[in-house]
């Protein structure tokens, strides 16, 4: 997987870096899970233009959002597992919040590109990646998957499994 700032990312499976750009988010959808993908789906459109698997949102201030369909995870020096806080607004997603019931997850409020730059891994999560490696950021590379970055998705892997053999009760159910 690799990444570049509101642009580019690169998967373990495409190997492909990708674009940055610089992103303001609207106040009118901000957390908000609507039919409205459209800025989203061109910040994915020109991140693979310019050679990459997916985005980076950004604000212009350098803080870090999330990915356009997914939540952005890192791990820092000490080995701690951090994500943006939901009041930057980051969608509060259902594979974010089922992965900060499972691991210790530090929120940022304000945390940079280069807070993101000087991680040892980073993931992006959602429903359908669940947990996907990031292999390089802005050309930097990472540690792709790394060991925090497997430990998570296998625990994510043996909740859901759980959830759908019956062992553990559904999310919101």
């Amino acid at each position: 997987c690799k990444i570049m700032d509101f642009g580019k990312f690169k998967y373990e499976t495409s190997k492909k870096e990708k674009a940055s750009r610089k992103h303001q988010s609207t106040i009118v959808l901000t957390q908000l899970k609507t039919l409205s993908y459209g800025g989203n789906m061109r910040a994915t459109r020109l991140a693979q233009r310019d050679g990459a698997d997916e985005a980076l949102l950004v604000e212009p201030d350098g803080t870090v959002l999330e990915a356009p369909t997914s939540t952005l995870f890192w791990v820092d020096a000490e080995g701690g597992l951090h994500t943006p806080q939901l009041e930057t607004g980051v969608l509060a997603s259902i594979t974010r919040a089922r992965i900060m019931r499972l691991v210790p997850v530090t929120e940022d409020q304000s945390s940079t590109i280069t807070d993101v730059l000087n991680a040892s891994e980073l993931f992006l999560a959602s429903s359908l990646r669940e947990v996907q490696g990031v292999s390089a950021l802005d050309g930097l590379e990472f540690n792709c998957p790394g060991p925090v970055t497997s430990r998570v998705e296998d625990l994510l892997a043996e909740h859901i499994q759980a959830e759908l053999t019956g062992a553990v009760q559904l999310e919101g159910g």
